[in-house]
Parts: structure tokens; C-alpha cells; sequence
């Protein structure tokens, strides 16, 4: 009996404490909804039978019932039973995602209820829990064992000891192999990419081991070619004293070798030696060059030799065919050329403009004709230049006049040598005109104007000497003809064209960069979809050049030059160090160095197979003649606009936003 009415003969105190938690059962007798105090959520309630939804149904207007309730309700009246919004039986559809959180109520709800019936039936019964929407938590356990402790029997405190008690062993089991099963498998992770790291540091040091022995095979081979020290010492009676001098030189020399070859390349006693001879004192240079860029050098050496880093290779069959890796020998060349050169000397000075009053003097474009005995300046003053290369290194001062001068009726922002007829000239302006020269009159012979926005660059094809590209603000590259008064084809692209490029090595390959980000390469018999587009630019693509046929190299004014393969759409290289954001700055290439500006008026050089510049040239300020004091570098927006690279030499030409011209010669 105390069970049974445990509830209500309790004291006042607690009868209504008992009252106010769990009012009698008489909702769940008439199926309907308990009084406001009884702790019940409406959340999952059927608006038309007030019971768990069940095959939750929304509307069209977002009202959500039981599907035999809105049915059975359309079936009367073609309106929502909430909001009278007209529906008809087309217009409800199934609520998974409702349906999914039902399932886990109900679900929950079961629990509670076996948990409940295993304590006994004294507190609640099995209808209230199915209509209920009690969930246990921390307060709910505290308030029944102070409400109903005074009805616990020792056998039921004791049940609950256990019962908590063993679910306390099972969270705290579960707890801890939470814990260990996280720390085991961080620790198998971390263990396999340490065995990974291993092996390939293991690899790394047998690829090392096998080209170090390679390289003393060599030098071995050298050394016995070379005569040896007795047969130079055995002096003549011919002898002059010229050849006593040599003689000396070349023991000093092999002196040099004998001492490499037993200081295993140590930094003690080779420069001591290497200081005796101007050989020795130049290797001696190239070696500091290559320790301050060692770790480019690291890097550069393990992209040649990826092949044989990765798949091996049989040394007997290497040594057989070509005598040593085909890596190896890239990257020798590549440490070679990197440290060959290690400044820029100023040859020549020259201006774009002789008037000094004029402060727009920007030069856009410098080239070289096909030979590079000529060379044609172009900028903002709307003049093209061209100087003899050869006077302007003779000339003692720096005051050179041009060969030939141009007019144009535009700012010009860039022109383009032909390959084939030496004196032809192609130019491109802020009008969208295509123009061609004949640079030994002066005159102009042609001019394409079907550009409707400002022209930015144009390129003769070097194959097809005939062929003309241009590319424009209007998203158009046009394709010209010197046999023809119009544009023989027109490319058209999402963004604005910067740059346009030939392929040097072919007739019907171009590439083009954009404002798009992107440098898109294209064969011009088929012109309906790229051959590949490059994406790595985080602004838009300024200049493009050919390396040669199958490599590209890129500037952009996210202060970037990448380089592509053609084959490829994944980015080789990124060349870091110079400050590109908003101006057009220039680049050429030789085929080995890449020449950008900076906007911190300097000349940056790069190598193309390591990321840091090897050196820079900065000009100096410019001072107008009404200044009276000399302006900071900081003071100053001066940037170096224009790059050309003489080919076939290591003399570099570049110009800057003043219109002065500086000829360099790397040394």
C-alpha cells in the first residue's frame, strides 16, 4: 500500500512538491494533452490529433502532420488545418529529416521507460512514458531520490548501487579506451610517416652516395689525363721564360686537383690552394655562391634526380649508354650556369626622352631585331627608337642619338621585332591599333585597327613569319596577316588580354595571359578550346614568355613568375623576391636567366631552375632639374618598366618609369 499511495499520503510538503512534478494520469486515459505544469513538450505533436507524429508529411505552406491526418483532413477540406492555405493532395510531401528526429525521441523514450519499470512501478507507469516527453538528466535524478527516498526499500538502494555503480565502471572503461584508442592511433600515424621519412632518407643517401662516387670517377679520369708534375718540371733548353711561367702555372694547378682529391671537398685546405690561381680564386667565388643558396640547391638537385629517386635506375646500363644520370648532368649544368655570373656592370646609359621637363616618360617595351645589332625603344611619348648597339657601347659619353625615329598617333605599348625581314617592326597602342614599320625608312606600311579597347601587346610568330598577334582590353586576340588589310582570326576570352606569345618553335601555338589569373595556351587550328590553361596566378598575368618550345615562364602582379610546361597544367617552379603589384615591369628570358623590373626600381635576375633571384641592379633615383634637393628611395614611385635579353650574349637591356635605359652585362 505504501507503493501504491506512496504519492499522495505523503506529508503536505512533499505531496505537493509530489503534485507539481507528476499531476494524475488523466491525460493519458483520454488520449489527450496534460495540464500546463506537467513538464511536456509540443515539439513532435501532431497539430491535427495531438499524438507523436507518425509518417511525418509537410505542406506546401511548411506545416508538418501525420500523413493519415492531413490526408483524412484534405479529403474534407482542400485547406491546411493550421494556416487555411489551399491545398490539394499534390502539395504534401515527406518530412525525412522530421522523421529521423522522431525515431531517436522514441527511441530515447523507450529507454526511459525500461529504466523506469526496472526501479518499479511506483514513481510511473508505461502509458505516461510513451506520451510523455521526459528525459532523465542530473536535476530530474537528484529531485526523485529527494522526493521519493523516504519509499526506497535497502533492496532497492542497492539495486541502484550496483546498477550506478557498474555504469559507472562502464563510462569510466569507456572513457579511457576512448582516450588510449585516440593516443594509438596518433601514435601508429606518426610512426608510419617517421618509417616513411626514413626510407626515404634512406633512398636519398644511396642516390647521394652513388653520384659522389660517379663525380670521383671523373675527377679520377681527370687526373690521369692530366701530365704529371715530373714530366712539367723536366725543363728544356728550349724553354723561354713564357714557358717556364706556364710550366709553374700548370704545377700549381695540378697541385689544386691532387689537393681536392684528398681533402674530400673540405673548406680547409682547398681554398688555400685555390687562392694561388685565378682558376682556383673563381671556383673559390662560385663555391660561396653555392653555400648561400644551398638549400635551393638541395631541392633543385632532388627534382632532377625524382626518376631515379623513385624508381631506381641500373647504374650498369646508365653507365653503358650515356655514361652518368641524365639528372645528374641537369643538375650540374644548373649549379654551373647559377654560379657562373654574380653581377650586373652598367655598359651604357641612355634616355627615352630628351625633353627634361617631360614627367611621363614611362618606356613600355624594348627589343632586339633578329641579329641584335639594333634595338628599338617604345613607350608613352609615342615614340619608337632605334639605336645601333654597337655605337652606343663604343661611345665613350653617355649622349646617344637614334638610328631611326617613329611617331605614333597613340601612346605605344608594345612592339615586336620580325624574325625574317630585319627592318619590319610591329607595334601595338593605347588605341587598339596594330601597327607595322619599316624601321630603315621610318614609315608606316600597315595598320590594323578592328580592336575596340586598348591594345597591350602584340608578337610576330617567328615560324610563319607573316603571322601577327595582338591581344586587348576587349578580351579579343586577333590574329593579322601582312598579306591581309583584316584580321585573319580572332580568339575571344573571358577577361582582358595582357600579354600574347608565340611558341618560337611553331607556327599554330600561342599563349596568352589574362586578367583572369590565368595563362591559357592554345594550337590555332583548333580555337574552340585550349590545349591547356595554367592556374596559379593570384592576379592577373602581365607577361608571358617561351623559355623554348615546351617551357613558359609567366609574371603576374602577385609578385610571382611561374613556370609551365606546355604538357603539363601543373606549375614547375615559383621565382620569389622582386615587388610586382600594380605596374606592367617587364620580362625576358635567354633560354637559362630570367630578367624581370621591380617595383622598387630595380632589375631582379633569375636563374630557371632555382626559386631566389641570384642578383639585382637598382637605378638610381631620378632627379628632375627643378628639384633642388635629392629625393629618398622611399620618397620615390620609380619602377623598372621594360626588359629585353640580347640574345646569344649575357647583356640584359632595362628601363624604368623615368625613361632611362641602362645596357647590363652579367659577370
Amino acid at each position: 500500500m505504501a507503493a501504491e499511495e506512496g504519492p499522495n499520503l505523503s506529508g503536505a510538503r512533499s505531496g505537493a512538491r509530489a503534485t507539481l512534478k507528476r499531476p494524475l494520469n488523466a491525460s493519458s486515459v483520454m488520449q489527450g494533452i496534460g495540464g500546463t505544469l506537467e513538464d511536456k513538450s509540443s515539439d513532435y505533436l501532431c497539430p491535427i490529433c495531438f499524438e507523436v507524429i507518425n509518417e511525418a508529411h509537410i505542406t506546401r505552406c511548411g506545416h508538418t502532420f501525420c500523413y493519415r491526418c492531413i490526408v483524412r483532413s484534405l479529403e474534407v477540406s482542400s485547406r491546411c488545418p493550421k494556416c487555411t492555405f489551399a491545398l490539394g493532395q499534390q502539395d504534401i510531401f515527406p518530412n525525412f529529416l522530421l522523421n529521423e528526429l522522431i525515431a531517436k525521441y522514441k527511441t530515447r523514450l523507450r529507454g526511459v521507460a525500461e529504466l523506469r519499470r526496472g526501479r518499479g512501478d511506483s514513481w510511473i507507469n508505461g502509458d505516461e512514458v510513451g506520451s510523455s516527453s521526459f528525459i532523465p538528466s542530473n536535476d530530474g535524478l537528484r529531485d526523485f531520490v529527494a522526493s521519493e527516498s523516504a519509499h526506497l526499500s535497502l533492496s532497492d538502494v542497492n539495486v541502484m548501487l550496483e546498477v550506478l555503480t557498474q555504469k559507472k565502471l562502464l563510462l569510466e572503461a569507456e572513457s579511457c579506451a576512448s582516450q588510449n584508442k585516440l593516443l594509438h592511433e596518433f601514435l601508429k600515424h606518426l610512426l608510419r610517416r617517421k618509417e616513411e621519412q626514413r626510407n626515404q632518407l634512406t633512398k636519398e643517401v644511396a642516390l647521394i652516395k652513388r653520384d659522389m662516387a660517379e663525380v670521383e670517377k671523373i675527377l679520377r679520369d681527370i687526373q690521369s689525363r692530366c701530365p704529371r708534375v715530373e714530366d712539367l718540371n723536366a725543363s728544356s733548353e728550349t724553354d723561354t721564360a713564357q714557358v717556364s711561367a706556364i710550366k709553374k702555372e700548370m704545377i700549381s694547378l695540378l697541385g689544386m686537383i691532387d689537393s681536392a682529391m684528398q681533402s674530400d671537398g673540405g673548406d680547409e685546405a682547398f681554398p688555400t690552394v685555390a687562392a694561388r690561381t685565378p682558376t682556383g680564386s673563381v671556383l673559390a667565388l662560385r663555391r660561396k655562391r653555392m653555400h648561400a643558396h644551398f638549400d635551393d640547391f638541395v631541392k633543385c638537385y632532388f627534382d632532377s634526380q625524382a626518376k631515379e629517386l623513385h624508381f631506381g635506375r641500373d647504374r650498369a646500363a646508365a653507365a653503358a649508354n650515356q655514361g652518368s644520370s641524365s639528372g645528374l648532368n641537369v643538375f650540374r649544368e644548373n649549379l654551373v650556369k647559377f654560379s657562373r655570373y654574380s653581377a650586373l656592370r652598367q655598359l651604357a646609359t641612355l634616355n627615352y626622352s630628351s625633353d627634361i621637363f617631360n614627367s611621363s616618360t614611362i618606356v613600355s617595351s624594348i627589343e632586339f631585331d633578329k641579329d641584335s645589332d639594333f634595338f628599338a625603344i617604345a613607350g608613352v611619348t609615342k615614340r619608337i627608337k632605334v639605336f645601333d648597339y654597337g655605337a652606343v657601347i663604343r661611345d665613350a659619353v653617355d649622349i646617344h642619338y637614334p638610328c631611326v625615329e617613329m611617331v605614333s598617333s597613340s601612346k605605344i605599348s608594345c612592339i615586336s621585332w620580325n624574325s625574317y625581314h630585319k627592318a619590319l617592326l610591329a607595334s601595338s597602342d593605347y588605341e587598339g591599333t596594330v601597327t607595322v614599320w619599316d624601321a630603315e625608312t621610318g614609315q608606316r606600311t600597315k595598320a590594323f585597327q578592328e580592336h575596340e579597347k586598348r591594345c597591350w601587346s602584340v608578337d610576330f610568330n617567328d615560324v610563319d613569319t607573316r603571322l601577327i598577334a595582338s591581344g586587348s582590353d576587349d578580351a579579343r586576340v586577333k590574329l593579322w596577316s601582312l598579306n591581309v588589310d583584316h584580321s585573319v582570326a580572332s580568339l575571344e576570352a573571358k577577361a582582358n588580354i595582357c600579354c600574347v606569345k608565340f611558341n618560337p618553335r611553331s607556327s599554330c601555338h600561342l599563349a596568352f595571359g589574362s586578367a583572369d589569373h590565368c595563362v591559357h595556351y592554345y594550337d590555332l587550328r583548333n580555337m574552340k578550346e585550349p590545349l591547356c590553361v595554367f592556374k596559379g596566378h593570384r592576379k592577373a598575368v602581365s607577361y608571358v614568355k617561351f623559355i623554348n618550345g615546351e617551357n613558359i615562364v609567366s609574371a603576374s602582379t602577385d609578385s610571382q613568375l611561374k613556370m609551365w610546361n606546355v604538357n603539363s597544367p601543373h606549375c614547375l617552379r615559383s621565382l620569389v623576391g622582386h615587388v610586382n603589384e600594380k605596374n606592367f615591369v617587364g620580362l625576358a628570358t635567354d633560354g637559362d636567366y630570367v630578367a624581370c623590373g621591380s617595383e622598387n626600381n630595380a632589375l631582379y635576375v633569375y636563374y630557371k631552375g632555382l626559386s631566389r633571384q641570384l642578383f639585382s641592379y637598382k637605378f638610381d633615383a631620378a632627379r628632375s632639374v627643378l628639384e633642388l634637393q635629392e629625393r629618398k628611395e622611399e620618397e620615390t614611385n620609380e619602377f623598372v618598366s621594360a626588359v629585353c635579353w640580347r640574345q646569344m650574349s649575357n647583356v640584359v637591356v632595362a628601363a624604368n618609369s623615368q625613361g632611362i635605359i641602362k645596357i647590363l652585362e652579367l659577370v
